[in-house]
């Protein structure tokens, strides 16, 4: 029982890092994610070298992430850790959430350079719960999130 507890704390920072249980099947079909991106933008053999720069990213991240993840869950019959155990956790996940997302905005902006106006107002409606830009960050005035949003990070459905 102890574990459940500890392993739903965990998905809890996850959550509010913008995670949570969705996010976290994102990371296990990267490639999946990948192939959906490059049919929905059409991304062309001039495009390419871009493109895979920018997939090659999303791969390490969720590489990154999947194994942050897996140092979060709990070994059988281990010891409960402490509060500051699982501040180091936190922060761990929240470092490789930010080397993450630099490494995925550079390669962005190298593919964004190469896109049509069709292909960027593609990449405006598909990208943003892809690659982890919540609500809160989509328009509106700096700070204010909105109507029907619950955390930053977090897409709701409608919007």
């Amino acid at each position: 029982m102890m574990q459940n507890m500890h392993m739903m704390r965990m998905m809890g920072m996850m959550g509010q890092s913008g995670e949570g249980m969705q996010g976290m099947a994102m990371i296990d079909r990267v490639e999946g994610r990948i192939a959906f991106l490059r049919t929905e933008l059409k991304i062309t053999e001039a495009q390419a070298g871009p493109w895979n720069a920018f997939a090659d990213a999303l791969r390490a991240n969720a590489k990154s992430l999947s194994v942050v993840r897996g140092e979060m869950t709990p070994a059988s019959g281990s010891a409960t850790q402490t509060l500051t155990d699982r501040l180091a956790l936190q922060e761990k996940w929240l470092v490789a959430r930010l080397e993450g997302n630099r490494a995925i905005r550079s390669a962005l902006a190298n593919l964004v350079s190469t896109l049509s106006d069709d292909q960027k107002a593609t990449a405006e409606e598909i990208l943003a719960p892809q690659i982890g830009v919540g609500a809160m960050m989509q328009g509106g005035p700096a700070g204010q999130m909105p109507p029907g949003s619950t955390m930053p990070g977090r897409m709701m459905k409608g919007q």
